[in-house]
């Protein structure tokens, strides 16, 4: 529970951070810093290659020492995932976001910090040992947001994207050594010297997890491809707006990734494991509940803070709350989906997941370009929810014909 509390507490952070910076940048700002977060969110992926659902599967049962040695193992893993993935960013950032040398440099500072950041809280869930590290990557998050603050309200006049960059990088250079300090306080290794030989061999991780990359790939992709299509079909100032709308939905799909789904995971595989489907389906039943509840409730209180009109600031203005409300029924329909994954995951019936993900993804990058180019934003918003549902909707097919479940998550 620390753990989960923890967790939402950097999220709240963090997305607070990004919220005020793509509000407070202009507008035109706001649509580089969009991409730029769309751009590190495929880094942190690829260099990650999705190894932590098979690392957390190993860790399962395993002692500390071999736990750590998983992880030493999946340290190396990254880093020389870095070297070939940290160029292609800064070929973008430079070419595609147009930033100046520098912040394109520093970005690769950001881009590494957050790779990080994500990664030790899905260590802590499984080894409860090592959230130090994940307290590491909070307090990063609150000294961020926290310097973002008293930056609007004493020097608003230097608050550019610039100086966001630059600070942003700095903390998160701060973040790597302090993540790296409490990881070497906790861990299971009698001296140093250990560290050098432990964990799975380079080829054998790329093997453990391949299939999970490619179907990896195919849900972020899913997931982001409506602000790379918004990034390249509209401009600056319309990718800035809907970056602004789409930051909201997203902070409370990260809400559920943490509150809900990252939390009952481990219990669903255990359950699943034990040859007990029903269990798990009433885990996730009862999740469900909680979050079309949750749902209705952020809808509302979208619809409240429009009908008030509480400030007077032009980028609280721009925002929709119909757009809003649709972005936000999608993600819910989103995170349905991702729990007919969970259990399909937990029965070894990957290639289900991949392959409903995939239909979904040609579905919506063809339908993303033609609507988003004859209507605008408007048919970006449209096809993030078709895609949604489409995804639920052939997950829950995969799941109602497998077997091993007897029965799909919803009724």
């Amino acid at each position: 529970m620390l753990t989960a509390v923890t967790k939402l507490a950097d999220i709240a952070a963090r997305s607070l951070f990004i919220l005020l910076v793509l509000y407070g940048l202009p507008v035109r700002s706001a649509g580089q810093f969009g991409l730029v977060l769309t751009l590190v969110v495929f880094f942190s992926f690829t260099a990650g290659f999705e190894r932590y659902i098979d690392l957390q599967r190993r860790m399962i049962g395993t002692s500390a020492l071999q736990t750590d040695q998983l992880l030493v193992s999946a340290v190396r893993f990254y880093a020389k995932n870095y070297l070939l993935c940290l160029p292609i960013l800064f070929a973008l950032l430079m070419l595609w976001v147009d930033l100046p040398l520098v912040s394109a440099l520093l970005c690769l500072v950001i881009a590494v910090g957050e790779h990080l950041s994500a990664e030790v809280y899905r260590i802590a869930m499984i080894a409860p040992r090592h959230r130090l590290a994940l307290f590491a990557a909070l307090v990063k998050n609150v000294v961020l947001l926290g310097t973002v603050v008293l930056t609007l309200l004493t020097r608003h006049e230097s608050f550019n994207i610039e100086w966001i960059i630059q600070i942003w990088a700095l903390l998160s250079f701060a973040g790597i050594v302090l993540i790296t300090i409490a990881f070497s306080r906790t861990w299971a290794f009698a001296s140093l010297s250990q560290v050098g030989c432990a964990g799975l061999p380079q080829l054998r991780q790329f093997h453990a997890s391949r299939t999970h990359f490619m179907i990896g790939l195919v849900a972020v992709t899913l997931l982001q491809a409506d602000r790379l299509v918004a990034g390249a079909l509209l401009t600056l100032d319309q990718s800035g707006v809907y970056f602004r709308h789409i930051l909201l939905a997203t902070f409370a799909y990260q809400v559920f990734n943490v509150a809900s789904y990252g939390r009952v995971a481990p219990r669903v595989y255990e359950h699943i494991h034990a040859n007990r489907p029903a269990a798990a389906r009433a885990i996730i039943q009862r999740e469900l509940m909680w979050l079309a509840s949750g749902t209705a409730l952020v809808m509302g209180v979208f619809y409240l803070a429009a009908s008030l009109k509480f400030s007077s600031m032009p980028a609280i203005h721009s925002i929709n709350p119909n757009y809003l409300a649709i972005l936000t029924l999608a993600y819910m329909a989103r995170a349905f989906a991702d729990f007919n994954a969970l259990l399909l995951n937990g029965v070894y019936s990957e290639r289900d997941v991949f392959v409903s993900q995939s239909m979904v993804l040609g579905l919506a990058v063809v339908l993303n370009i033609t609507l988003t180019h004859f209507f605008g934003m408007a048919g970006t918003v449209a096809t993030v929810m078709i895609g949604s549902c489409a995804y639920y909707a052939i997950s829950s097919l995969y799941v109602r014909k497998n077997p091993s479940l007897n029965g799909s998550v919803t009724s």
